[in-house]
């Protein structure tokens, strides 16, 4: 990995750090899962739009390509995003932010199968089992105190992890030559596409309190988490593979967990300072 690839690994952990607050704040406001995922795919693909409109002759692409991009949009941003949403109505945003960390595992075994060229040395073995050992000793009490509806969320997010990591394989793997801003434009207003009549058709606004620290968080959420921090993420997929792109989930959780702890006064376990 270069140094610039580095420095936009560690420039989305603080975006997506933030996210998993900012996705906690609109949920707890009562904006119903939905409503939240699509208001950031809306946001996120408008703030796209100019980028887009320099980047048009990258969309000139073949049906097949287009059919891919709208697949994706659903299983790399609709469902997992709404996933988080749902999941954190039950759980700490923090907790939900150490849950994401699966995805490199993930990310390595796809890749495995499916990208010769991603195949896994004893180093780059060692690095992700002692990742997500990680994880687990971050989550280990935690995972042990939870409820019937905790545990749930937490499987969820799990699932989700794994949606991000057979889309980023089966891009780096057959969307390789589309560029990073067509290809991430194309996915999220894809996702806005899905969700956001959805989300009015079944009122996912009503009730919801609108103040300032929830619009403040949903236009951040929108705009640098699902917008611009896409393209970055499209980027390092193609670029360095899906299994370095996704070692991002690795450091977005000390961010996660220390901004809910600054802002929702969520509890932080001893294993979580560790």
């Amino acid at each position: 990995m270069t140094r610039r690839q580095f420095a936009i690994l560690l420039a989305l952990a603080l975006t997506w750090g933030c996210s998993f607050l900012f996705i906690k704040v609109i949920v707890d406001a009562g904006v119903d899962p939905m409503g939240m995922s699509g208001v950031r795919t809306a946001l996120g693909a408008a703030t796209l739009l100019p980028f887009a409109w320099r980047a048009r002759k990258g969309f000139r692409q073949s049906r097949a390509t287009w059919v891919g991009l709208a697949g994706l949009g659903a299983l790399n941003f609709a469902i997992p995003w709404t996933i988080f949403g749902i999941a954190e109505k039950h759980v700490p945003s923090g907790a939900a932010a150490v849950a994401n960390a699966c995805t490199p595992l993930w990310s390595a075994i796809l890749a495995t199968t499916l990208l010769k060229a991603d195949s896994l040395g004893p180093q780059r073995i060692a690095g992700l089992s002692l990742g997500f050992a990680g994880v687990l000793v971050l989550m280990g009490r935690d995972l042990a105190n939870l409820s019937g509806s905790e545990a749930a969320s937490i499987l969820l997010v799990v699932v989700a992890t794994f949606c991000y990591a057979v889309s980023a394989v089966s891009i780096r793997r057959w969307l390789g030559h589309v560029p990073a801003v067509p290809l991430a434009t194309a996915q999220v207003a894809t996702a806005a596409v899905l969700l956001l009549p959805a989300a009015f058709l079944t009122g996912a606004f009503e009730g919801a309190e609108l103040t300032p620290r929830v619009v403040g968080s949903v236009a951040a959420l929108g705009a640098f988490g699902s917008g611009i921090a896409v393209v970055a993420y499209m980027y390092l997929i193609q670029q360095a593979g899906p299994v370095r792109a996704s070692v991002v989930t690795y450091l977005v959780p000390p961010v996660g967990v220390l901004l809910g702890w600054l802002f929702l006064e969520e509890a932080v376990g001893w294993n979580l300072l560790a």
